[in-house]
């Protein structure tokens, strides 16, 4: 109990004296933050920048932002904006749901879409189980225009009926934008609408004003003996090409509405029946298990899923201790956000840096749980 208490008296401390906000922590709760916290206080150095928040229920316990949006000007705020990549994906279903909730569309309609062979539903969109095989990577770093992306994707046979072959893609993803698009809605007007709800201007796609305050990506240059961040142009195409997969841009101060508002914490907006509908594991993957991570906890124990946008994670040991989450990650960027429901914590990462830092952090983050 004496060490909890030091614990305990650490935390807020550190809240104190960094003017962050404090709430009620849960002992247990504490006691596993303390040395996350600490090392994390040491690792933040090494990096060309970020942003990071942990919470406890809605309330911020811990909130950092560090080094510099680009080379080694201007400095990161909680008004920073950064490419999130692929936590687009838990956002853009998040705000579909609030379209269904309205009325607007439904999870379950079928769309007959031009470039797919039989009818899909938003289920098998934002699920990644439309039947097709295509990551669509490549294609779009290349620049490919969205129609011929379109077409490849029409000259492919389907590997099976929707809803029973899971394969994650960007391409197959954004195809929410076709499915909108037969409803007379764009996927701006969507986003827009997120933005009025939260009250949040700090999230857009492109084009964005050049005025913006920008975490330009990074990546280590090998070619010194020292530690050099060598300052990388932003990956123009999957923005532009698959905005509702990674194309959108937030702060930090704005993802810690997101992540109340994904999250269960703003009922006004979203209910949880609809939350619950998007974080409901729909298919087992082994993504992770592919991911050259340095875990703290044995993968063999984890078992992966995907429900709507988003990735849910399991423990064998811990059956009780799931984890809501994406990672994202684009040429000299790694963002995660992730959410243990049972002990109604979480943690947003935003790193301007090519590297796994945020992924493997917020998996090592779940395994303080786990422990």
């Amino acid at each position: 109990m004496k060490k909890i208490l030091v614990a305990a008296l650490f935390i807020v401390t550190t809240l104190l004296s960094h003017q962050i906000t404090s709430a009620e922590i849960q002992p247990q709760v504490v006691s596993k933050l303390k040395s996350y916290m600490d090392r994390l206080e040491l690792e933040k150095a090494k990096l060309q920048g970020g942003a990071i928040a942990i919470l406890y229920k809605d309330q911020i316990i811990y909130k950092r932002t560090f080094g510099t949006q680009r080379g080694n000007k201007g400095p990161i705020t909680s008004k920073t904006l950064f490419p999130l990549a692929s936590v687009s994906k838990g956002i853009s279903a998040t705000a579909i749901a609030l379209l269904v909730q309205q009325g607007k569309l439904s999870f379950e309609e079928k769309f007959q879409l031009p470039c797919l062979k039989n009818p899909v539903s938003l289920i098998h969109i934002l699920g990644h189980t439309t039947g097709y095989e295509f990551r669509g990577n490549y294609e779009i770093e290349q620049g490919l225009p969205r129609k011929r992306l379109l077409s490849i994707i029409g000259n492919k046979i389907p590997k099976s009926e929707p809803g029973s072959y899971y394969s994650y893609s960007n391409m197959l993803f954004s195809l929410m934008e076709e499915a909108l698009y037969t409803k007379n809605i764009s996927f701006e007007l969507v986003l827009e609408e997120l933005k009025t709800l939260l009250q949040q201007n700090d999230i857009q796609i492109p084009p964005i004003d050049i005025q913006t305050d920008l975490a330009y990506p990074h990546l280590i240059d090998t070619t010194d003996s020292q530690l050099v961040f060598k300052e990388l142009p932003f990956p123009p195409h999957y923005p532009r090409l698959v905005p509702s997969s990674a194309g959108i841009f937030a702060s930090l101060d704005a993802t810690i509405e997101i992540y109340k508002l994904c999250f269960g914490y703003r009922p006004e907006i979203l209910s949880r029946e609809s939350l619950a509908h998007l974080q409901t594991p729909i298919k087992k993957n082994y993504d992770i298990h592919k991911w050259n991570l340095k875990w703290s906890y044995d993968t063999a124990q984890v078992e992966s899923y995907y429900g709507l946008g988003w990735r849910i994670l399991k423990a064998k040991t811990h059956p009780h201790t799931d984890l809501i989450c994406h990672s994202g990650y684009i040429a000299g960027i790694n963002t995660f956000i992730g959410h243990i429901p049972s002990h109604e914590v979480g943690i947003i990462i935003l790193i301007n840096q090519d590297s796994g830092f945020a992924t493997q952090e917020g998996f090592k983050f779940w395994a303080q749980f786990l422990k």
